[in-house]
């Protein structure tokens, strides 16, 4: 059988991938950051899902993969290699450095086009002459505008969120306009979505009434090579890529305020990357609230393996993440065999469809998601049965195998579809009796 050859378009870094890629050393960046009074910039591990998913596809005879992507402080327009039998095309990105973003300000140029990154990966593509293009992360513009200048090939969208959603202004108190549009065109342009959740299908839909929707889960990171035994040094702890209001840890600190009354000596331990003028509404927010010595701070762990090793540090997770559909947060915690307190997004009461694995609260209803953090507190037979039962649904319906192979049959239905217009089977398209609304 002939490999069908794809190519994904996407960013996501890691360890294995910076080995391979000449990258600065950042030393001007870094000494222009001190100048402003900010950290310094490092290289750190993201998107976690496409690593794994780019693991499972190594193990396969029936796909050539490409891989397009950005990588910032790359020391060179274009750098190409194969490794593990992927073929990576990584670019530098336009509009993503500090003297980019500089200048962007002073030039108030608020509707960048990306012209260098489209005419670099449009030659890649010709190039590679792919039969199917694999989008993942529409709400990205400064790669996912690529797409926009892509014919005669199909285009598949991996829905990791939807940028342009309703709630967003509501759950994070700012919209990036400039950023809707151009997920809004992606969406007005492209037929062939996947998606793991109601919410993002209803989103897509909204956007593009005739689009066709497939049910597919990313990839689960699973932890690897983490003591069983590790001390716990802290009640709770919060965690995400960037800590933010939507992620809702202004809601874990007004709830922190809550159990503080019947436990005083309760803790919360926050990883994530943190702006520092947002840092300083948070500081302000426990004091208000009398939870300063409660709570402390880590900042984003370049490596995920070291965040899942600091995340051990806790004895339960507090994730009342709002515009998510099931975050990868919540399944990584689960893994790490923490009991979980969330909110009742799209998704999350699907974790909960055989059984209570994780405790849930409306999202906003803080005396709610203060309560199932007591009842963690005051039931360990509570919390035990909660560990093991959720790790126990992860393990039977999150299967990455099982996902890489049905994207593959994802790819072969759009491609029959758009050359031959033949049917896609109803299996593979996204059932929403599987998904109700909550």
């Amino acid at each position: 059988m002939d490999k069908i050859k794809v190519v994904w378009i996407c960013h996501f870094s890691n360890q294995q991938i910076r080995n391979k890629i000449p990258l600065s050393k950042r030393y001007f960046v870094n000494f222009l950051r001190r100048l402003l009074s900010k950290r310094s910039a490092n290289y750190f591990d993201f998107a976690p899902w496409v690593t794994n998913l780019i693991r499972e596809f190594e193990k396969l005879d029936n796909v050539e993969l490409h891989v397009i992507a950005p990588h910032d402080g790359l020391t060179r327009l274009t750098y190409e290699f194969e490794m593990n039998g992927i073929s990576y095309h990584i670019f530098k990105p336009s509009g993503k450095s500090i003297l980019s973003r500089f200048f962007k300000k002073i030039l108030k140029e608020n509707n960048p086009q990306y012209k260098m990154n489209r005419k670099i990966v449009k030659q890649f593509i010709k190039t590679i002459q792919p039969v199917i293009v694999n989008l993942i992360g529409s709400e990205n513009p400064y790669y996912s505008i690529t797409t926009l200048d892509i014919k005669n090939i199909p285009v598949y969208i991996s829905a990791q969120t939807v940028y342009t959603n309703p709630d967003r202004l509501k759950y994070s108190g700012a919209v990036d306009k400039h950023r809707w549009d151009i997920e809004l065109k992606i969406h007005q342009k492209e037929l062939y979505y996947g998606c793991g959740g109601r919410m993002h299908r209803d989103l897509i839909l909204n956007n593009n009434p005739e689009a066709v929707i497939f049910k597919f889960f990313f990839p689960i990171q699973k932890p690897s090579n983490i003591e069983k035994d590790v001390e716990k040094i802290f009640d709770f702890v919060f965690f995400a890529a960037q800590v933010t209001n939507k992620k809702g840890i202004e809601d874990a600190l007004e709830a922190l305020a809550l159990v503080k009354k019947q436990y005083g000596n309760v803790t919360l331990n926050v990883v994530g990357k943190c702006a520092p003028d947002y840092k300083i509404h948070l500081l302000n927010i426990m004091q208000k609230t009398g939870i300063e010595d409660s709570v402390s701070f880590n900042d984003y762990f370049p490596l995920i393996t070291d965040m899942h090793e600091h995340i051990k540090k806790a004895r339960f997770a507090l994730l009342p993440l709002k515009l998510d559909v099931i975050s990868s947060a919540l399944i990584e915690a689960i893994l790490l065999d923490l009991p979980v307190v969330t909110y009742k997004t799209s998704g999350t009461p699907y974790l909960n469809k055989d059984g209570d694995t994780v405790l849930l609260a409306e999202i906003g209803d803080i005396e709610k998601l203060a309560d199932n953090m007591l009842k963690l507190l005051n039931s360990p037979e509570l919390a035990d049965k909660l560990r093991r039962d959720a790790k126990a649904f992860v393990g039977n319906e999150f299967d990455n195998k099982a996902s890489a192979k049905r994207l593959v049959s994802n790819y072969k239905a759009v491609i029959n579809h758009y050359h031959q217009n033949i049917p896609i089977p109803e299996k593979q398209l996204f059932n929403t009796d599987e998904f109700p609304l909550y």
